[in-house]
């Protein structure tokens, strides 16, 4: 889940080195040195003033390490054993372990995949980094980012263990935007037809959908916060002007929903805050609110729509259910990205472990259209 640092690949230059030495000195060839390399990865701890780590999958030009594919392996145990709530207990949540950590190598061999893709596509994932972690801290509702740090490390983290691990999920999601997700294509008809066969799922109690257009004014200067409120205000007389609410949210919003035209989701009553509930309560279908100051920022909310309760028209569960057929067809086209890149590359796994990545031998790898 972490990535590798320059030391690691530094220490794989070492671990080369000294078998190409070693090799000389049992008088073999250059090019059987090469060819031992390519086909029978080293794995053994060579002995001196300090131990060296075994290499357990080779990725391109990167190494994964065994310290690295047994904290994965820790993980998992404590992730199952942490959010299993004694629910499955013994030989049934030891058998879950089991088939979750047959995928641990190749979870680290998948992240090591999106990380190459990513440079070289020039995508570092730095900024939403850093965007991720202050949404931490503000839903913790923490002072600082030290405060945010001490939390983690209470939790048995390093930041720098988080930020990588956030890194990973962004450099993938940014990957699999280019790659993958804008070719995954629902169509109207497909929407209507499993709406139409199953409506009983749709069944909510009363609520409202919103869409919203934030910007963040929390940790700016004095000139930072009137921009933001410039920026804002901007947005507001557009979409009073008759701007359609999606296109001003995509232009001026800085909330993750921006790329969904500010689509803040279906909430029933209860779920929003007294405050914001009460202000909500008072619009119409299609009215906006004025600037609302927020913790940390500043808002612009429109009732989209409203629900007296029973089936959601067709309307306001197509977004839901194109979610659900999204998810349902992007499994495949990933497994496919994923194979051709295997197939693409040079992956090679040390003895006595599996790539469970690995495409089968009568496995074709299609093209992601």
């Amino acid at each position: 889940m972490f990535q590798k640092t320059a030391e690691k690949i530094f220490l794989a230059a070492i671990v080369l080195l000294v078998s190409v030495c070693f090799a000389e000195a049992q008088g073999q060839t250059q090019t059987q040195t090469q060819t031992r390399t390519q086909t029978q990865p080293q794995t053994n701890v060579f002995q001196g003033s300090k131990n060296i780590e075994s290499i357990v999958a080779w990725v391109n030009s990167d190494i994964i390490l065994k310290s690295e594919y047994d904290k994965r392996v820790t993980e998992i145990r404590d992730e199952l054993t942490r959010n299993n709530n004694g629910k499955v207990q013994g030989p049934q949540l030891e058998q879950a372990i089991r088939e979750q950590t047959k995928l641990a190598l190749k979870e680290l061999i998948d992240e090591a995949l999106y990380r190459q893709q990513a440079k070289e596509m020039g995508l570092t994932g730095e900024l939403e980094v850093l965007k991720a972690l202050e949404r931490m801290r503000q839903e913790r509702k923490l002072a600082s980012s030290e405060a945010l740090e001490k939390e983690i490390i209470s939790q048995g983290y390093t930041l720098d263990e988080v930020k990588d691990n956030l890194r990973n999920q962004v450099l993938r999601d940014q990957v699999l935007q280019r790659e993958v997700y804008s070719r995954v294509v629902i169509s109207n008809d497909e929407v209507r037809k499993y709406y139409d066969e199953h409506q009983k799922d749709f069944d909510r109690p009363a609520g409202i959908h919103l869409r919203e257009i934030t910007v963040i004014t929390e940790n700016r200067g004095e000139e930072e916060r009137a921009s933001q409120r410039k920026k804002i205000d901007e947005a507001l007389a557009a979409v009073k002007k008759g701007d359609d609410f999606a296109a001003v949210a995509a232009k001026y919003s800085e909330s993750q929903t921006a790329s969904e035209g500010g689509d803040f989701g279906f909430f029933t009553k209860g779920e929003l805050s007294p405050s914001l509930e009460e202000i909500v309560g008072k619009l119409e279908k299609g009215q906006v609110t004025d600037v609302l100051p927020v913790q940390g920022a500043l808002m612009i909310i429109k009732l989209d729509d409203k629900h007296d309760g029973g089936i959601l028209p067709f309307e306001l569960a197509q977004k839901e259910i194109q979610n659900i057929l999204w998810q349902k067809a992007l499994e495949p086209k990933i497994k496919d990205y994923l194979t051709k890149l295997r197939a693409a590359g040079f992956v090679k796994v040390a003895e006595g472990y599996t790539d469970a990545g690995a495409p089968q031998a009568a496995e074709k790898v299609s093209e992601v259209k």
